[in-house]
């Protein structure tokens, strides 16, 4: 016989759902579900932005797992699963690498599963979750600009 998650406010318990989790140093932390242990109850979350070997196995009644902070979503009257795009086309961003740093890219595309096609400054086209584009500063602009004599 299967064990079901609890039902608890905010949290999906299904694999790839986004929630937050409080790491050994007491810090908290957007991360996702990788995978779901029903027999004991447990579920293994990544941490975004860190590498794998810091995933970490949680009781799925943990209390150092909560919902997403929603206060952003709530003061722009969206709705979790609505998709507005905070990029454009044409536009210079800080995207993920797979090294999990963020590099200057140019958005070349905004994708319909909340996504980004991004063309890095060393040319290498790539699609990027949301969730790993963010805003890039004119500074940090310049300075790899001037460093590597990135042409967009």
């Amino acid at each position: 016989i299967s064990k079901m998650p609890p039902n608890r406010r905010g949290i999906k318990f299904e694999v790839g759902a986004a929630l937050e989790a409080r790491d050994s140093l007491k810090n908290w932390y957007t991360a996702n579900i990788e995978k779901i242990d029903y027999e004991n109850e447990k579920v293994l979350i990544h941490y975004r932005q860190w590498s794998h070997r810091y995933d970490e196995w949680f009781d799925w009644a943990s209390p150092y797992l909560r919902p997403v902070e929603r206060v952003q979503l709530r003061r722009e009257g969206r709705q979790e699963d609505s998709f507005i795009p905070g990029f454009h086309v044409n536009e210079k961003v800080l995207a993920s690498w797979s090294d999990c740093r963020f590099y200057p890219a140019k958005v070349l595309a905004v994708n319909k599963d909340a996504s980004y096609t991004v063309k890095f400054y060393d040319g290498v086209v790539q699609t990027v979750k949301g969730i790993h584009v963010k805003p890039s500063t004119k500074e940090v602009y310049f300075r790899i600009r001037s460093t590597y004599k990135v042409i967009f």
